[in-house]
């Protein structure tokens, strides 16, 4: 069946319970609180080798594609959302990597980033340009056997954390072709010229830094490019459609957590001498919810299998993520309103889930951009 994990799924999703079972649950919420990354729990996370569970085993990976990387992310989100980010927001450099790069390339970079050597962030984003990927305005200019590269990204989740080694950057190498003239580098943390902003407190995503970064010719060598010249908005849209399902898994991994807290807590919960649970004013409500996140689990792992597959899934992405966020940030609200009073109170798990899951409907494209998509296919 669609939803049955093969034996390697299975373990890798028995060994990341265990992790965030004995490790994460744990401790991660002190670091929550203080909008903190969680430096020495990363690295815990990094040494089991988790972060290459996506790609090719001849550069490191586990080789379990898409859809493993989906289980990693919703299995993360289960116990901290935030947790989820910083996984997820890695997978995106590594895959454009994977995805474009040289063998040498691969070697150098995404070789130690599936080790756990470090951490990588991705530099699209623009204070210009939002959700316009296509409008990128840093510069990449040839001179020798360099690209000296200047300008300015936004949102850089895993940037300036110390665990923070490389920054995979969109600029523009050909003015004159406008969206084809965009190509993506490979820039090292210490590059004479590159500059990480301060990072500043988020309604979700506490645990993840999120920053701008500044080059200020920034030089690397022609090596550094990913790819063809000029494939940076290809490569952009692709790898930010499979960020798309892994955001889409976080989001189911929040809903989880959010049933998971309202089970606990309405089931010794009474009002007036009645449990809170035989009202069908919120037991309605969770039966939604469940039925809402079984869809999307189908959702996600057939968009996943679409992307491992080779397959058009622009489309089956855009719907993944638009619902399992959407949802996401619904439930989150109907596990609050069963704590009553209390789920305002940070004491209790369930008062941040809404602003974790409000991000996730922003990132990697909004909810508007999704519906953008999935309306392009009734006029195409």
């Amino acid at each position: 069946m669609l939803l049955d994990l093969n034996e390697d799924e299975a373990l890798v999703k028995g060994s990341l319970e265990q992790f965030t079972a004995g490790a994460l649950r744990p401790r991660i919420k002190p670091f929550a609180d203080r909008h903190e990354f969680p430096t020495e729990l990363v690295k815990e996370f990094l040494a089991l080798g988790f972060m290459g569970t996506a790609y090719d085993p001849a550069f490191g990976g586990g080789g379990l594609g898409t859809r493993g990387a989906a289980i990693v992310a919703e299995t993360l989100a289960r116990a901290e959302p935030g947790f989820a980010a910083i996984f997820l927001c890695n997978s995106a450099p590594m895959t454009v990597i994977a995805r474009y790069g040289s063998d040498d390339l691969k070697a150098k970079w995404l070789e130690p980033l599936c080790r756990g050597d470090f951490i990588a962030s991705f530099g699209v984003t623009e204070p210009s340009g939002g959700s316009d990927v296509a409008s990128v305005k840093m510069r990449a200019v040839e001179d020798g056997d360099s690209f000296v590269l200047s300008g300015s990204k936004v949102f850089s989740t895993n940037a300036g954390t110390p665990l923070h080694g490389i920054t995979t950057f969109v600029a523009v190498t050909d003015p004159a072709l406008g969206a084809k003239g965009l190509s993506t580098f490979v820039v090292p943390v210490g590059t004479a010229g590159f500059r990480v902003g301060k990072a500043s407190r988020k309604i979700g995503w506490r645990v993840a830094d999120s920053v701008e970064l500044f080059l200020d010719e920034c030089r690397v060598p022609k090596a550094n490019m990913v790819g063809n010249r000029g494939d940076g908005l290809k490569q952009i849209l692709t790898t930010l459609s499979i960020g798309r399902i892994l955001v889409a898994a976080t989001g189911l991994g929040l809903a989880r957590k959010a049933i998971d807290l309202a089970k606990v807590y309405g089931s010794g919960r009474k009002v007036g001498g009645t449990p809170i649970f035989q009202h069908q004013g919120l037991t309605f409500p969770l039966a939604d919810a469940l039925t809402k996140i079984h869809a999307a689990e189908l959702m996600i792992r057939n968009a996943a299998c679409l992307a491992d597959a080779d397959r058009p899934f622009r489309l089956e992405t855009s719907m993944a993520k638009l619902f399992a966020t959407e949802m996401a940030s619904e439930v989150a609200d109907i596990a609050l309103q069963v704590h009553g009073g209390y789920g305002a109170f940070e004491e209790f798990d369930v008062s941040s889930l809404p602003g974790e899951a409000r991000v996730l409907r922003i990132l990697e494209g909004t909810s508007e951009i999704q519906r953008l998509v999935i309306a392009r296919e009734l006029t195409a």
